[in-house]
């Protein structure tokens, strides 16, 4: 069969499915769903359908058109080419899996691969989710998309006037307070002081404050009592640990490499703690974020001494997924992560064709990746930081370093020669060989601190365009230069080597319209739960509008005034009565603004996994506050990557993996293979830029607060601290637990029924372990919902030991008691 009838067969075919109808408006996509039909549809489309079914086609056969959703859905000549849920009723999916021999497509057997099939099925059966219209002529998109909003300087804005002038605390409440006022509403009153203090915690350093600290902030009755708090806490170590995981999200920050060729390359990012540290003391110290964004993307190209640390910077661009060494996927992960990170656009979408929202056009998408591949990755990762050559441990990792080295370096020129069988054996040691260098460097505390760089080509070089996507059919080339709708009337191509380090100066202007925008949106996101823009990594045509466009344009103007501080933008947002202002409803608000999109209230959050793990090593005494250095499991490991998280682990010993004390910003992290915990309570995909985490509830996050023996252990922590156990009445160690974990006093009736649970149970208390191991805990009858919550605990609990891998012995009353209060949602968000 020729081309003209299996594209006709296809067209005309689609009448079977439905008759012709007018395709209904397109749901809101989530930035997932955008995501997976940006990078794994569109291009497939793009690259094997446009040229016979687009608006571009010289003929459009069949009058099937597939370069917009509309077209999509209404198919051919006489009906839809897909019915979205059902892959096994669409008929392009029947002819894209060559199941019918009279319907094929592509057609002359260019069938698309298994992979690029099964992406396709499963994208018809999440609905075939589709950002694409068909409603506006390209040259009127275009022209729309640079009159855009975030395409606009930057101006600092007239602080309004408001009626109410007591609440306001900084000139971020002018803002906030007229847009209420025009509603006919206003602030709510403002939170107590141990809701301050429990939130200003969590928000700077992910930790609980102390009843210490809660006390003696009650006791300061200065006027500056709650601003020493945050500055007390900016200066804290752990403010750089907490902020720093935010943008590790940002940056799809992780240990391995992902999807790889595994006899060619290795799993191990050996060195990506280096860039995790980096991020930490940035933060700590309050780097200028203008300074901040130039390291990452061009710290090779600045005045910095050959073992800076600060060329550990450089893994933003490195550390990303490998697609099994795919340089154009590389490639095109890097100017995603630069593009969403910095500016809040999704240019990788300009890939294939010009951006269908926004003014790129595909010149500008292959003008940065020019930039990007006249750069390239050393095979040996230079030093950072001081290497002392007369330590013991350096010493031996020395001499083992260079054993493998040179059991390495042997083997190459064998590799060029014998049959194939012989090579094959070869080449499989080899790997072998390079992942023990890979584990030696990461485990061993001897091994130096190493980069992971990108250097300039010496011969930097324009890159042609790809047609539609297809590496293989190359147009003109284009110079290396930044964004069009960044850049004005006067842009220039780039001369400095690669180009990067002018990137990275674009990037960071003053005068760029997106930078300071993005940046702020998401500092004041992570302090009230959603951004001004509530898409912090779009920014673009299809992101969210701003709520409090006013307010978003001061606070970036304020932001750059004062050196990009980072800090400063916290002491702002955290002065002010907005921020400070009660979570409680309000019935007639609510009916008004359902989603508090005016924030006349504060947004009660639910604590992520990291400062809720944090939370609880810390209440049990237990945290582990040293700072920086290589990864440790957090999760026993069961995937390819097992072995080498086993490695990491101190012990050697599966039963002991996840126990750790560290911080959980210190945890290994296999992006092949994110332990379960982490996907339960909704951490960010490592694959890819993640600015907005999207919160789930499902019954695995209270398994895991009933099960975990990590949590376990701190309820039985939690009563042997000291500061616990010196009490001499049941009712004063009652009000010290919930000081501990809820940084407040208990009511009288919780006290009453903490009382009446010890009196009835049967172990009155963990002073006696043997007894506790053999004896069941006791219950009463009808002692409500703290009964109930212990006994599904216990009954959980036993369900667990049997899958778990550390054996849970019965805990004591008392432990009993704590771990159900743990339990409790209050533990769990903070208002």
């Amino acid at each position: 069969m020729n081309r003209f009838f299996f594209t006709f067969s296809l067209a005309s075919g689609l009448a079977v499915v439905a008759p012709v109808f007018a395709a209904p408006a397109a749901p809101p996509l989530s930035a997932a769903q955008t995501e997976f039909f940006e990078s794994k549809v569109r291009p497939v489309l793009a690259k094997n359908c446009y040229k016979c079914h687009s608006a571009e086609s010289a003929k459009v056969k069949g009058g099937l058109l597939l370069d917009t959703r509309d077209g999509l859905l209404k198919g051919g000549d006489t009906g839809p080419a897909i019915v979205a849920g059902d892959a096994d009723k669409s008929l392009l999916v029947k002819a894209i899996r060559y199941s019918d021999p009279d319907l094929q497509m592509p057609p002359k057997g260019e069938k698309l691969s298994e992979q690029q099939i099964a992406d396709l099925v499963n994208w018809v059966k999440m609905g075939a989710p589709d950002p694409r219209t068909g409603t506006a002529t390209a040259g009127a998109k275009k022209a729309y998309a640079k009159d855009h909003w975030s395409f606009q300087p930057v101006k600092k804005p007239v602080v309004p006037r408001v009626k109410d002038m007591d609440r306001l605390g900084d000139d971020v409440d002018a803002f906030i307070i007229a847009k209420l006022e025009d509603q006919g509403m206003k602030l709510s009153p403002s939170a107590d002081r141990r809701t301050l203090i429990r939130r200003v915690y969590y928000d700077l350093v992910g930790l609980p404050p102390s009843p210490e600290a809660v006390q003696a902030f009650l006791d300061d009755k200065s006027p500056t009592a709650f601003e020493k708090i945050i500055d007390r806490l900016l200066a804290s170590p752990q403010y750089g640990e907490r902020w720093g995981r935010h943008w590790l999200d940002v940056a799809r920050y992780a240990d391995t490499k992902g999807e790889i060729k595994r006899q060619r390359d290795t799993p191990l990012y050996p060195f990506a703690w280096t860039y995790r540290d980096y991020v930490i003391r940035s933060f700590n110290e309050d780097k200028p974020f203008d300074r901040f964004i130039i390291e990452q993307i061009a710290a090779d190209k600045l005045p910095l001494p050959k073992d800076s640390p600060s060329l550990a910077a450089l893994g933003f661009l490195t550390l990303g997924e490998r697609f099994q060494g795919n340089e154009n996927d590389i490639i095109n992960d890097r100017i995603d992560v630069v593009s969403k990170g910095f500016l809040g656009l999704s240019v990788s979408c300009a890939r294939c064709h010009d951006h269908m929202f926004d003014p790129i056009p595909t010149q500008d998408y292959y003008s940065l990746r020019g930039i990007f591949s006249s750069s390239y990755e050393p095979k040996i990762e230079p030093i950072i930081g001081a290497l002392n050559t007369r330590d013991p441990n350096y010493a031996d990792y020395f001499k083992q370093r260079t054993e493998l080295q040179t059991k390495l370096d042997d083997m190459l020129p064998k590799l060029r020669k014998g049959d194939q069988k012989a090579k094959k054996e070869l080449q499989k040691e080899r790997i072998e060989t390079q992942n023990k260098i890979d584990a030696l460097e990461l485990t061993h505390p001897g091994a130096p601190g190493r980069a992971h760089v990108l250097l300039d080509n010496e011969k930097p070089k324009d890159s042609p365009v790809f047609l539609r996507g297809e590496a293989e059919n190359k147009g003109p080339s284009v110079p290396r230069q930044f964004l069009e709708c960044l850049s004005g009337p006067n842009r220039k191509p780039f001369t400095i080597g690669s180009g990067r380090i002018e990137l990275a100066n674009a990037i960071a202007s003053k005068s760029n319209p997106l930078t300071a925008r993005v940046a702020v949106n998401r500092i004041w996101q992570h302090h009230f739960g959603e951004g001004i823009v509530s898409s912090p990594d779009d920014f673009g045509s299809m992101g969210s509008p701003p709520t409090h466009p006013e307010l978003l344009d001061y606070l970036a103007t304020y932001f750059a005034d004062h050196e990009w501080s980072v800090k400063a933008m916290h002491k702002l947002i955290l002065l002010s009565s907005a921020w400070q202002q009660a979570s409680d409803n309000n019935p007639r608000f609510a009916q008004i603004d359902p989603f508090n999109h005016l924030l006349w209230r504060q947004n009660v959050r639910r604590l992520e996994f990291e400062p809720l793990r944090d939370s609880l090593l810390a209440m049990g005494g237990k945290l582990d506050t040293n700072l920086y250095g290589k990864p440790v499991p957090l999760a026993q490991a069961r995937g390819r990557n097992a072995r080498a998280a086993m490695i990491l682990e101190p012990s050697h010993r599966i039963q002991d993996m996840g126990y750790t004390t560290r911080r959980t910003i210190y945890g290994y992290i296999d992006r092949s293979d994110l332990p379960e915990v982490f996907n339960h309570f909704d951490f960010a995909n490592p694959d890819m830029a993640s600015g907005k985490r999207y919160q789930t509830t499902v019954p695995q996050q209270a398994l895991f607060l009933m099960n975990s023996p990590l949590v376990v252990e701190q309820a039985r922590n939690l009563v042997e601290r000291e500061d616990v156990k010196r009490l001499n009445s049941d009712e004063a160690k009652i009000q010290r637990l919930y000081e501990i974990i809820y940084q407040r006093p208990p009511r009288v009736e919780e006290i009453q029924m903490g009382m009446e649970f010890l009196e009835d149970a049967a172990t009155p208390a963990d002073s006696s372990p043997a007894t506790a191991a053999t004896q069941p805990v006791g219950f009463g009858k009808g002692k409500g919902k703290l009964q109930d919550q212990v006994q599904a605990r216990r009954e959980a609990m036993i369900a667990g030991r049997k899958a778990g891998v550390r054996e849970l012995k019965p805990l004591g009353a008392w432990a009993e008691y704590t771990h159900a209060l743990i339990l409790a949602n209050e533990a769990s968000f903070v208002n």
